[in-house]
């Protein structure tokens, strides 16, 4: 019996980057993981509780990690300002060690230490029926520089609901639960920023210009897709790198929060 989970867990790899060159990122020192609360179990696997049901007494509600070993920062990476989320599903035992890792997505060459870190990670054995059974769970890697990250908080109004007036944003088609909403407030929304490293050979070639990128937003303010519209190639890697470890504000639409679809702009100006 596998159940899959969504492990919820941002884990932050914030390279240290102090005393750098504009150009050179340097060797970076990440900082430990911080993980959130793990999601419940989804009932898509066979076997796995219904969110509709109760546990039974004794079993478990959540995945809880107890060994959460940080990753490194390959050094090549570091050396060619590689910046990026790795997706990692773990494939965990009846005793809660990880069996194996699979790559869902990211650079390759972040992969490798995402999932050299997350073979490491321990979990208390999840119980089922009275019984621990094996159980996937599915966890993100980010790896950014310090001075690339900025932390902020919008103004109480940022996620007013907008009852799904065009002001705000509007329901896409027949799902009501996917509104687009314009550039401007999504980015009212906006609580965690990765700023893009500009790429060395895009700046010995005096590339420049603007990467606009369609997003997607879960309803946990997580870029769950970004889809290049346009912009130099050279410079797209180093924009969908930083934007896809932003965190946003979760929109509300009827007072519940939804997913989202925006554009961002990400621009690269030489100085």
């Amino acid at each position: 019996m596998l159940i899959l989970v969504l492990f919820a867990a941002s884990i932050k790899l914030i390279a240290q980057s102090d005393n750098l060159s504009p150009t050179q990122p340097g060797n970076p020192n990440a900082t430990p993981p911080q993980a959130s609360e793990p999601s419940r179990p989804k009932d898509s696997a066979q076997g796995s509780p219904s969110p509709t049901s109760s546990p039974k007494p004794g079993d478990s509600v959540r995945l809880e990690p107890i060994k959460t070993p940080k990753a490194d920062y390959p050094i090549r990476a570091a050396q060619e300002g590689i910046q990026g989320q790795v997706w990692v599903k773990a494939f965990i035992s009846e005793t809660g060690d990880v069996d194996s890792v699979e790559v869902i997505s990211g650079d390759k060459m972040l992969a490798e230490a995402a999932v050299a870190a997350a073979k490491k990670w321990k979990f208390r054995p999840f119980i089922k029926d009275g019984k621990p059974v094996k159980i996937a769970t599915k966890i993100p890697f980010s790896f950014a520089f310090s001075d690339k990250v900025t932390d902020t908080t919008p103004p109480p109004s940022a996620a007013k609901d907008s009852g799904g007036s065009a002001g705000g944003g509007s329901a896409q088609g027949e799902n009501k639960n996917v509104v687009q909403v314009p550039q401007g407030v999504s980015a009212g929304l906006l609580i965690h920023k990765v700023a893009p490293v500009y790429p060395e050979s895009a700046r010995r070639n005096h590339v420049q210009g603007t990467v606009v990128l369609q997003a997607s937003i879960d309803k946990d303010g997580r870029i769950a897709d970004l889809t290049p519209i346009s912009g130099p190639k050279e410079l797209i890697p180093a924009a969908v790198g930083a934007v896809q470890q932003w965190r946003y504000k979760p929109y509300l639409l009827e007072g519940k929060p939804v997913a989202v679809k925006t554009e961002i702009v990400v621009n690269f100006r030489l100085q």
